[in-house]
């Protein structure tokens, strides 16, 4: 009986003595995920990055090396031999326990993206190993100089609005317009890293999006182009009646890119500036991008009747547009524009009204 249990006993020995090492990487920092079908360790840069590999059954003279494999050469260089490196500054190893080599990994660079092998040697070509790809990466940030600032264009101009950023992998550069509008360059969303137009006009004045985008994160930069341009004057009625003994309006709209101040605008008769106060009011009314020019001819007598010109400038410019005020039979009412003020009077009345007749009828 005892015979047969030192055999046995041998015979176990002799098993786990013959049996080969297994090499695992059980724990990593950060956690290991599968990228196309790879372990993967994604670091962020400039961080530091762990990988603890268990050998169980490993013969004394054995020796576990780490070795990292450059997607370029893709050959395995040794970096470590049990807890010698040979890149003491990039590299460390300690041993937490009898069985883990862990490697430490510093100051995460770009380059340091590779295969990464914990490996033991059996005999011949043959080893035991395993490994995880290490992969860098870093949240996108919008390069200044290398990005466009707020732009100031002319009509006509050329205009080259550029977007770079730094980040691991290498950032994608998306355009769109705030507020979703369409790009001059067609649809509402440009991937590349610029926007290059040839002419530029005064529609295409806004707030530019840039966003640069990789599987980190993303930075984001609005870059605003003001397209200036001389003003656009147009009349909102070529000809005004009115009879004798009444009072007109004549009417120009003034749109542009400086909007044109009080000083640049007036209007005239026959070349000659109306100083008449008593006979003729000018009134000025700035909107979003244009000015609504007025002009108020009181008591019109025969000699007030003619060709009228309102004139506007600015940097880019000027122009000018004609309103002929004309003899009628009768008095001719004209409809007085809203304001923002007496549409909200009206509307507000109107409710009003609508509740008090709603309530006589309910008593």
């Amino acid at each position: 009986m005892n015979k047969l249990v030192h055999i046995i006993l041998l015979t176990f020995v002799s098993t786990a003595w013959c049996a080969d090492p297994k090499v695992t990487i059980k724990y990593t920092f950060p956690k290991t995920v599968v990228r196309n079908n790879y372990k993967t360790v994604v670091v962020e840069k400039d961080r530091d990055c762990l990988l603890a590999c268990i050998v169980d059954n490993k013969r004394a003279e054995k020796k576990v090396q780490w070795l990292v494999q450059n997607f370029r050469t893709n050959t395995p260089i040794p970096i470590s031999t049990d807890t010698d490196t040979q890149n003491a500054f990039k590299y460390q190893i300690d041993k937490p326990a009898a069985n883990n080599w862990r490697l430490k990994i510093q100051n995460a660079q770009e380059s340091d993206q590779a295969l990464y092998i914990c490996r033991v040697q059996l005999g011949g070509q043959q080893n035991a190993n395993d490994s995880r790809m290490i992969q860098v990466i870093q949240t996108p940030q919008i390069i200044d100089y290398k990005t466009s600032s707020n732009t100031i264009k002319k009509e006509t101009d050329p205009l080259d609005l550029r977007c770079d950023a730094s980040g691991i992998p290498k950032p994608v550069i998306s355009w769109t317009m705030v507020g979703g509008g369409v790009l001059p360059t067609g649809g509402r969303e440009l991937t590349a890293p610029s926007i290059t137009i040839d002419n530029v006009n005064r529609n295409m004045k806004g707030a530019y999006k840039c966003k640069a985008e990789n599987i980190a994160g993303a930075d984001i930069r609005i870059i605003y182009l003001n397209v200036q341009f001389q003003p656009q004057v147009r009349a909102k009625e070529d000809v005004v009646r009115q009879a004798v003994g009444f009072s007109s309006e004549l009417t120009c709209l003034a749109a542009g890119n400086p909007i044109p101040e009080e000083s640049q605008m007036y209007w005239s008769r026959d070349g000659v500036a109306l100083d008449n106060r008593n006979k003729f009011v000018e009134e000025y009314y700035v909107g979003s991008n244009y000015v609504l020019m007025k002009l108020i001819v009181k008591d019109i007598t025969e000699s007030d009747y003619g060709q009228y010109r309102c004139y506007a400038e600015n940097i880019e410019g000027n122009e000018n547009a004609f309103v002929e005020l004309q003899q009628s039979a009768s008095e001719v009412v004209q409809r007085p524009g809203l304001s923002g003020a007496s549409m909200l009077t009206f509307s507000i009345t109107t409710i009003a009204m609508l509740v008090v007749t709603a309530l006589l009828h309910c008593c």
